[in-house]
């Protein structure tokens, strides 16, 4: 008579998978992110790793309903298995649901201006961008309402400075800011003169590109600057625009605190106020 395995030791098939995809999908999280942060893999091949690796965490967490039954009917081994792949996949399930909470609360938009009737421009960025990036060109009146409605102090910065000097500053701010300036148009001679300042930036966990461009018009007396910050990829930003509109107008107002109006043409000079601090 052959000998036959007791049902109680005997790993289900289910357990063992349970864990495998499990593993694998946080594999999967792992590798977009590293490849996405450090080498720029386009960013539409991360997010479908991404969703690839939820997907195999929702199979993981099915198998493990599965299993669990088994091991409760007959007693089977592998209630380790199960306990650990129900515990990867809930992480890798789990990452993005504190975003939720943020995509309820703020609006679906991801071009933000301080002008919404007459945007900075996109120049090399929008070259930059690739055919299934959003498109560079302002999405229009939705967007503006949307914006007013959600953050009404987003305004153009109007500043007692020559257009020279606030162009200069604004540069200073951006790289204070260390992000990435890809074009720097210094204002004319003629007045009313304009400049443009474009730069990229990337989030700090998953490094998703972002560009910004900084307009600066005005005379030898007076400049407005306006700054426009839009995500490459995805409908929703998160509100991480309009933080880095703020943050770089914060900047600049720092970077004219910390200066003193020059002659036109030259380069600001730092307060005598600043540097005996």
């Amino acid at each position: 008579m052959p000998l036959t395995e007791d049902a109680s030791e005997t790993t289900p098939v289910s357990a063992r998978w349970t864990t495998r995809i499990a593993l694998f999908s946080a594999a999967l999280v792992l590798s977009a992110l590293f490849l996405h942060r450090l080498f720029s893999i386009p960013t539409p091949v991360a997010l479908n790793l991404v969703k690839l690796s939820i997907l195999g965490g929702f199979i993981s967490l099915a198998l493990a309903f599965i299993a669990s039954v088994r091991i409760w009917r007959v007693g089977a081994a592998g209630g380790a298995r199960v306990f650990v792949g129900v515990l990867i996949a809930l992480a890798v399930i789990g990452w993005p649901l504190p975003q939720l909470a943020t995509i309820r609360d703020k609006p679906e938009i991801n071009d933000l201006t301080t002008d919404t009737k007459s945007p900075p421009p996109f120049k090399k960025l929008a070259a930059a961008r690739a055919r299934d990036a959003n498109n560079p060109k302002y999405p229009g009146a939705a967007f503006a309402e949307a914006q007013m409605r959600a953050y009404p102090d987003l305004r153009p910065l109007q500043i007692n400075r020559s257009v020279a000097e606030a162009y200069e500053i604004s540069a200073d701010a951006l790289r204070r800011q260390r992000l990435s300036l890809v074009n720097e148009e210094p204002p004319g001679e003629d007045f009313p003169a304009t400049g443009l300042i474009e730069a990229y930036d990337r989030t700090p966990i998953w490094g998703f590109y972002d560009d910004v461009a900084i307009r600066v018009t005005g005379n030898s007396q007076t400049a407005q600057i306006d700054v426009r910050s839009a995500s490459r990829y995805g409908a929703h930003d998160l509100g991480r625009n309009t933080e880095r509109i703020r943050r770089i107008l914060k900047e600049i107002v720092v970077r004219l605190e910390a200066t003193v109006p020059t002659a036109e043409g030259d380069t600001p000079r730092r307060s005598s106020a600043r540097r005996a601090r």
